[in-house]
């Protein structure tokens, strides 16, 4: 914050004494000090206003100037946007002012698109490995990394580098198999989120993350296949060969386990026994699916919820938005080819977005179903035959082949965030208050479509109201006690008790 905003916040908003303002009222044997708050001698016909003849109210609920034609600074209570209300219908802000289009929160408006089913297409695994017992949860599908850093690298906080290098994971991590419309209704958030919400009012971000799972979970529960503690375990890929062969040791011994369970047989135990498993064609890869999962301490970046302990996809995916905010907000603006707000317009906001993003589970297998794109055929055969001489791949005897596909379940959304202030206009018409975006309609949450009185409230949590009267509006602010009236074509701020002398507020 500036040095003038420091001033004003504590004095008010006083215009600046080299600007020449017409028709000032002086006091007596004085220059350039005038009986009214800065912003009052604006011409009532001048329908141009600029920062200084914006009504806004002091940490105690005092407004700071005489004029209520439009107000600034407060939030719609409901939605939590900030908006700047204009009771004068005629009155605009001037070209060249100063006047802030876009606040220092963001707000996201989440569009949940389509319900996929997907396998891995293994492009990710280009070096040969054995991972048996070593579980895996794709955190790539994750916006933001986690404060548990893969071995080798550091711990630091950004957009996930698997996310950045590969723009969308469809096609390129995932082959989608079936895709289903979900087309869901827009989510708007409603409160004001900064990046460092957590440590200014913890109860405020949790609540910023509980609103979003929630929102997340209506459409993403066990009714549409959501289970939230499953992990991937790899067991071993292999780029230049199509088979992977081992003996029965402590790594292996569960997988061999419950492949006899799912199979429904065991395999004879006359003797030590060599195992293969084997795909059509290279390159070899083989994944399942267990019901373990990470401690959510370790993955989330903010706040665990209550009742999950453990990493929780879903609550992640809001935890991620909240905390990394300002990162978030960044990541849109580059993929609209921008980096600040100012740049947006109409053209471009549409791509001002994180696009694509999937939120991810994994289907529960016990480990016998095949999360790539080959078939597994899985073989054992005896290490010695009857002369205790070492068997080939040519004793090999068939056991299964998991010809089933593990199927990985992704929902697709787009995440909008928003900094924009959205003007309330009176329109005397209808009696309401028309809302307006200065960039897109589609970003205006639409319980601010339909609003007559307004519920408001500032920064410090102080309470406003405006209501209608026949003869114009009633301005409450809670925190000072007092209540105003605003005459239509007037505009000047007069207590309801004592109507003729306006500086009574002072």
């Amino acid at each position: 914050m500036s040095l003038a905003e420091d001033f004003r916040k504590l004095f008010g908003n006083h215009r600046p004494g080299y600007e020449r303002t017409p028709n000032r009222p002086r006091l007596l044997g004085a220059t350039g000090m005038s009986k009214m708050p800065y912003g009052g001698d604006m011409p009532q016909s001048n329908t141009c206003l600029d920062k200084y003849a914006l009504l806004h109210f002091n940490s105690n609920g005092q407004p700071s100037i005489a004029s209520a034609r439009a107000i600034e600074g407060l939030f719609e209570a409901n939605t939590g946007r900030q908006v700047r209300i204009f009771l004068d219908p005629s009155a605009t802000i001037c070209e060249n002012s100063d006047v802030e289009r876009f606040s220092a929160y963001i707000w996201y408006k989440l569009q949940l698109k389509n319900n996929y089913e997907a396998i891995l297409t293994g492009r990710w695994f280009t070096k040969d490995h054995i991972f048996f017992g070593l579980a895996h949860w794709f955190l790539g599908l994750d916006i933001l990394n986690t404060p548990l850093p893969w071995p080798g690298e550091t711990n630091h906080i950004g957009i996930n580098n698997i996310r950045k290098s590969a723009g969308t994971l469809k096609d390129t991590m995932y082959k989608m198999l079936k895709t289903n419309a979900l087309n869901a209704k827009a989510f708007f958030t409603t409160v004001p989120i900064k990046e460092n919400l957590l440590a200014t009012n913890r109860e405020e971000y949790k609540k910023a993350v509980k609103q979003i799972f929630d929102f997340i979970c209506t459409h993403i529960n066990k009714d549409s296949k959501y289970n939230r503690n499953t992990m991937l375990e790899v067991y071993a890929f292999y780029q230049q060969k199509n088979s992977f062969t081992t003996e029965k040791n402590r790594a292996s011994a569960m997988l061999i386990s419950d492949t006899e369970q799912y199979a429904g047989k065991k395999i004879p135990e006359d003797g030590e026994k060599v195992y293969t498993w084997e795909t059509p064609a290279k390159p070899f890869l083989y994944g399942s699916a267990y019901n373990h999962t990470f401690n959510a301490k370790d993955v989330y970046w903010g706040i665990s919820a209550d009742n999950y302990k453990v990493y929780e996809s879903r609550w992640k995916f809001a935890d991620d938005l909240v905390y990394g905010a300002g990162l978030i907000k960044d990541y849109a603006l580059q993929s609209a080819g921008i980096t600040r707000d100012e740049e947006i317009t109409a053209d471009n906001v549409a791509n001002v977005k994180f696009a694509d993003h999937f939120i991810h589970s994994f289907d529960y297998s016990e480990g016998v179903q095949q999360y790539f794109e080959q078939d597994v055929t899985f073989y054992y055969r005896n290490k010695y035959d009857e002369d205790g001489n070492e068997t080939g791949e040519d004793m090999n005897v068939p056991f299964i082949t998991l010809s089933e596909k593990g199927i990985t379940r992704l929902w697709s959304v787009d995440i909008f965030p928003d900094s924009a202030i959205i003007d309330l206009r009176f329109n005397p018409k209808t009696s309401k208050f028309d809302p307006s975006h200065p960039l897109s309609s589609e970003l205006i949450p639409e319980e601010l479509n339909d609003l007559h009185n307004l519920n408001l409230r500032d920064e410090e949590e102080n309470r406003y109201s405006i209501t209608l009267t026949e003869g114009g509006f009633l301005l409450h602010s809670a925190a000072a006690g007092k209540t105003w009236q605003i005459m239509h074509g007037d505009y000047t701020l007069a207590p309801k008790e004592e109507k003729g002398n306006n500086n009574e507020m002072l």
